[in-house]
């Protein structure tokens, strides 16, 4: 939890400033047919952002951008798509912090999974456009991600889809705080990418430091506590949801932190690699974004 002079700077927001633009229907009966408009634009607006990447990118790059190979520019368009879902993110997960079911969740902790409000749905609302995006990519370009990555992308669709189920909806914001180590990934990924010469190496290093040190905070130190603190929260709410619920997300999730330990001591290894000399930064960054792509 985060200590309470830090949570009284975010300001509490429970409502949605975007249900007053839904088209229809006038009186909605469950929480998709209320935010269905949010994950609509959502999902066209990153797919917008991958579409104008290449024409945007072109233009700002010329050959450094055009000349790399199709499969390149197809994952670099998806890295950029994936910069601006991070920034976006980070901002609901500040904003989503101060949510009273999760602040007060000591004192009622039913409520930190059972709890719900307009602007949490919309965060949920969001964060599945977002993942059904991800999905489709992962399917179209199965070749170049696998399906680890699809994997992820339905595991990350299904966990924030359940906060429209009203379930977990509080802990929303909590987990996108995993988003706070994706620039680093990203500028990673495009520092291996790119023409040499793109980056400096000083850029590269001091990059690659807080990639590891914020994927350490954020995706393992936190990762772990976070799954244990709502599978402590789970214990109270057993008796009044599917028991699929709560089992499912708890196993996914610790599935999805096991997955972090292991990307971390590659990168790790990585890192001890280059400090030995037996790498150069280039390469060290090259091969950190094929373990962390």
């Amino acid at each position: 939890m985060l200590p309470s002079f830090i949570l009284q700077k975010i300001p509490v927001i429970t409502e949605d400033p975007f249900l007053k633009y839904r088209p229809f229907p006038e009186n909605p009966s469950n929480p998709f047919t209320k935010h269905w408009h949010e994950i609509v634009v959502s999902f066209v607006f990153y797919c917008l952002v991958q579409l104008i990447s290449a024409p945007i990118f072109s233009i700002i790059m010329g050959k450094n951008y055009t000349k790399l190979p199709k499969g390149t520019r197809v994952n670099f368009d998806v890295h950029v798509t994936s910069m601006a879902q991070c920034f976006i993110s980070i901002v609901l997960f500040v904003l989503h912090l101060s949510n009273t079911h999760w602040v007060n969740r000591l004192d009622d902790p039913v409520n930190s999974l059972l709890g719900s409000t307009d602007f949490g749905e919309m965060v949920c609302a969001v964060t599945v456009g977002y993942f059904l995006w991800d999905i489709y990519v992962c399917a179209r370009y199965y070749s170049l991600f696998g399906i680890g990555f699809l994997f992820h992308g339905f595991a990350a669709m299904y966990a924030f889809a359940s906060g429209l189920f009203h379930y977990g909806q509080p802990w929303a914001g909590a987990f996108l705080a995993f988003e706070l180590s994706t620039p680093f990934v990203n500028i990673n990924w495009f520092a291996s990418k790119l023409p040499a010469g793109t980056f400096s190496e000083k850029t590269i290093i001091i990059n690659g430091l807080l990639l590891i040190f914020t994927f350490f905070i954020v995706r393992i130190i936190w990762g772990f506590y976070a799954v244990y603190q709502f599978a402590v929260d789970m214990a109270y709410s057993m008796d009044l949801v599917p028991i699929i619920m709560p089992y499912s997300l708890l196993g996914l999730n610790f599935l999805l932190d096991c997955l972090n330990v292991f990307w971390f001591y590659k990168m790790v290894m990585i890192a001890k690699k280059k400090a030995l000399g037996q790498e150069s930064t280039r390469q060290a960054s090259k091969e950190a974004s094929r373990k962390i792509d």
